[in-house]
């Protein structure tokens, strides 16, 4: 993994510096779905997944973000999750009780994090999807609660934090 960075690390001036379009070094870009279907990927393929945006770098048998930035959004109402949604962080602001939902279709690994900011209360719910807490709780707990919401395997999802029946 050192040295794919190290190796775009390297790249990245002649990229920066190029005066035309064949100068430029160009990554593939597919779906997710197409990304997902690779048969058989060697350790450092990269791949831009034109889905959700993201540069990724194939490593020890996974998919991984080459690059990160965490994405705050800001909800003051019922949502449904997106596939682009992935690695984000959301502040659900509202005196109301709201409704998140977690749709089917999402790769393992797919997570995000739910902060109640307002007094109405977050509820997390599946959609053709499993959610499972270990003492059956999907509700945060009160204002500045936190939640962490992971893809354990295929549609199956794993809330932990500050959570209530």
């Amino acid at each position: 993994m050192k040295k794919i960075i190290l190796t775009i690390l390297l790249t990245i001036p002649f990229v920066a510096f190029a005066t035309t379009t064949d100068e430029l070094v160009k990554i593939h870009a597919l779906t997710t779905a197409e990304i997902t279907a690779l048969s058989a990927p060697v350790d450092g393929t990269l791949a831009f997944d034109s889905t959700i945006k993201k540069l990724y770098v194939y490593a020890n048998g996974t998919w991984k973000p080459l690059i990160f930035a965490a994405k705050v959004i800001e909800k003051t109402g019922n949502y449904t999750l997106t596939q682009g949604d992935n690695e984000a962080i959301f502040t659900f602001n509202s005196s109301s009780a709201i409704t998140l939902t977690i749709p089917s279709g999402f790769p393992v690994g797919y997570n995000v994090s739910v902060y109640q900011t307002g007094t109405g209360k977050v509820t997390v719910v599946g959609s053709g999807t499993s959610v499972k807490n270990r003492l059956s709780r999907f509700r945060t707990a009160g204002k500045d609660a936190g939640v962490g919401i992971v893809s354990t395997s295929i549609d199956v999802y794993h809330l932990t934090g500050d959570l209530r029946r």
